[in-house]
């Protein structure tokens, strides 16, 4: 029987016969194995004893997010804490759990039909970059930190039919046509300033009287919520777009670029969009850079050697390297269309794979849409027009949650804007009033 002293562990390696004369950083003297250097141990401060424990250093990937984090458009995400910008649609936000697409990440937008509806997505994704890029923020209103948005495999036109912002109702743009006028110098305004009798506030009476305006003054009054901070630091995060209206001004070449495919090979194409975005971060190393590939393998725009697995595969590779080399600063949305590239072919199986988050829209057919119309005949701004499947959610699905949803959202595209929420069947009721009995049945 052996005896152990308690302080030794049991199954430990032997313990190596430290030298007294041995040198930390310098290679051991005779019967040591050859070119064998002691690693030096710092020395705690305080102590002359050195340490045994790994050495902590600040790691420079949490510095930079803290420095991302102060970007208008960037907050973290709900579910991972990670940095995260707006989609553009905060129903889009809402179903990719993080509010939003975490930095770093790629979005595929499948569509099944002859529709392009994710093409709205794409647009008001890119809208969302641009206005992010025009944001002045802080007490000085300073640009610091700002977007930019590349465009492979469209020209310069794409930009134009980005979708504006949402101004509001036609009585909420009577109203700020009315202040703005106010603030406009004129004859008549100074006329009214300097009447005691016909001052602003008789103005303000007459302009509520006439646009029905007092109503919403008496409602915004003491008992009234009070409105959130214009310093809040989700202030400028995502905004409504009216699909309806354009981008005004038009983007310039500082805030959208674009990337052309003119050869049958990826490289020259990942060339292009290395050196924008080497480019871009050299001006600002926080800037915020959205990717966006709309009709991916469209042959109506890309050569049929991409459709072939030997060279789009690597390509959607090479993109997710530029995605996992600038973390904290590239993002990537694409589209794809299902009708050309079923889910059934091996093609479309690995996009899937490659990507960080998958969603599908599948348009209702024919037959479905009418019974839709019909059931909210009087309600039309209720109709929806298709279904939303989620097939992935950033890091989620890559942690092993099962994230497929299918048949629980509906989308509608609607006058203003698109829109994502929960889907139920309606049910038509047929039943008229005549039909109804009023005497009273005994069981």
């Amino acid at each position: 029987m052996s005896f152990r002293k308690r302080s030794d562990i049991i199954g430990a390696p032997p313990a190596v016969p430290r030298n007294p004369g041995m040198v930390p950083g310098r290679p051991v003297g005779a019967g040591a194995v050859p070119g064998r250097i002691i690693p030096s141990r710092p020395v705690a401060p305080g102590t002359g004893v050195a340490r045994t424990g790994p050495v902590r250093t600040s790691s420079p990937s949490q510095s930079q997010t803290v420095e991302i984090l102060q970007h208008p458009g960037v907050r973290p995400s709900l579910i991972s804490s990670s940095p995260t910008i707006s989609t553009g649609s905060s129903d889009l936000d809402s179903i990719l759990l993080h509010q939003g697409l975490p930095l770093g990440a790629s979005l595929l937008v499948e569509e099944a039909g002859t529709t392009d509806f994710a093409s709205i997505i794409l647009r008001v994704f890119a809208s969302q970059g641009v206005i992010h890029n025009r944001v002045e923020y802080g007490p000085q209103n300073k640009r610091e930190f700002n977007s930019h948005v590349i465009v492979v495999g469209f020209q310069s036109q794409w930009a134009n039919e980005l979708p504006g912002l949402y101004k509001g109702s036609s009585r909420d743009q009577k109203k700020a046509n009315i202040a703005a006028n106010e603030k406009k110098i004129s004859v008549s305004n100074l006329n009214d300033s300097r009447s005691p009798v016909s001052g602003a506030n008789d103005k303000e009476m007459k302009i509520a009287w006439r646009y029905g305006l007092n109503k919403k003054a008496n409602d915004s009054g003491e008992n009234a919520p009070s409105a959130p901070s214009e310093s809040s630091s989700a202030e400028h995060y995502t905004h409504q777009f009216d699909i309806t209206q354009r981008l005004t001004p038009a983007p310039a070449s500082q805030e959208v670029s674009f990337v052309s495919i003119t050869s049958h090979q990826y490289k020259p194409i990942l060339s292009q969009i290395q050196s924008i975005i080497t480019g871009q971060l050299k001006q600002n190393s926080n800037k915020v850079i959205r990717l966006v590939i709309p009709n991916l393998l469209n042959p109506s725009t890309y050569p049929p050697q991409f459709s072939q697995s030997a060279t789009i595969i690597p390509f959607v590779h090479c993109l997710r390297a530029l995605l996992r080399k600038y973390p904290r600063n590239l993002v990537l949305i694409s589209s794809i269309s299902l009708d050309l590239f079923p889910k059934e072919t091996n093609l479309t199986y690995n996009l899937e794979t490659l990507y960080d988050a998958v969603i599908q829209l599948q348009p209702f057919n024919q037959e479905m849409s009418q019974l839709i119309e019909k059931a909210y005949k009087n309600e039309p701004a209720k109709v929806s027009h298709g279904l939303v499947h989620i097939r992935k959610i950033p890091h989620l699905s890559e942690r092993g949650l099962m994230m497929i949803h299918d048949g629980e959202y509906a989308f509608r595209n609607g006058k203003k804007k698109f829109q994502i929420e929960e889907w139920g069947i309606p049910v038509e009721d047929d039943s008229k009033d005549e039909a109804q009995t009023t005497k009273n049945i005994e069981f």
